[in-house]
């Protein structure tokens, strides 16, 4: 079986492990986050596989899957687009797990088919951001701007990144590194940032969230810079039904950091 599927004209990336795409077992749809691509949640994994069939994609434009110039890469479209991954797999009464920008992803698609979505799981969800400011979708029409981007990307530090987004520095591994730098490498990865850029408009506002009808699993870690908890906090409060559960001395990468305590709190959440 091929490992690309094409939706909405876009090549997709996409890996299934644990049971079979059978119906005969849960489904989870794991969605990535900004900046990353299916490999952020190889350590999750292996704890999932003995209980559901897991669907893992690369979102258009990352990791694997393809950099179009003609994608719409907007929450909306990628919302779609999950949602149109679901039909071509024939699937209903799927989990939604999403981590970072893809949590607010998932928000979005469960919004929309409340019958397919069955529960949502937000892996420090992004939320509550704006629409990328101005100056900056101005600056992408500059000629070369995905050039000058690739040269902005080379030169910023991935260690001190890392240090921001994880909290104990002894789970940084050169393997890690590697599987997070690679993509970046790929001259075509920049127009789809640049398109990113262009077509990202703010997230769910706060009536938005507050539609969302399926029970919804928050996982964060209390000392997660990049998300911080109080945006747990509100997701908390303003949906109807959603539960939060925060890991002690965790950072932003929930599937690196507490692999085998995000896998537990996912089964129990799903067969309670």
């Amino acid at each position: 079986m091929s490992p690309y599927i094409k939706i909405k004209d876009v090549n997709i990336y996409y890996e299934v492990k644990g049971k079979p795409l059978d119906g005969q077992h849960p489904t989870l749809l794991l969605v990535h986050g900004y900046l990353s691509s299916l490999f952020s949640f190889r350590d999750l994994i292996p704890y999932l596989e003995p209980h559901f069939s897991i669907l893992s994609i690369d979102l258009p434009g990352f990791g694997k899957s393809e950099k179009s110039k003609h994608y719409e890469h907007s929450l909306d479209n990628y919302a779609e687009t999950l949602l149109a991954i679901l039909t071509y797999f024939n699937r209903d009464h799927v989990i939604l797990v999403g981590h970072s920008m893809g949590g607010q992803i998932c928000f979005r698609a469960a919004r929309k088919d409340p019958k397919r979505v069955e529960k949502v799981i937000g892996l420090s969800a992004a939320g509550y951001m704006g629409p990328v400011k101005k100056q900056l979708r101005m600056a992408t029409k500059i000629p070369f701007f995905p050039f000058f981007l690739r040269l902005y990307f080379q030169k910023y530090n991935a260690m001190k990144t890392f240090l921001d987004v994880t909290h104990d520095p002894s789970i940084i591994t050169e393997e890690m590194m590697e599987g997070y730098k690679k993509p970046l490498r790929e001259k075509a990865f920049y127009h789809s940032l640049t398109r990113l850029i262009q077509d990202r408009e703010g997230d769910l506002t706060t009536p938005e969230v507050g539609e969302i009808e399926q029970p919804v699993l928050l996982l964060w870690g209390r000392q997660d810079r990049i998300v911080p908890l109080e945006i747990g906090e509100r997701f908390k409060k303003e949906m109807k039904q959603a539960e939060l559960k925060v890991f002690e001395e965790t950072g932003h990468l929930l599937p690196e950091e507490r692999p085998k305590e995000v896998a537990e709190a996912i089964i129990q959440f799903i067969h309670e």
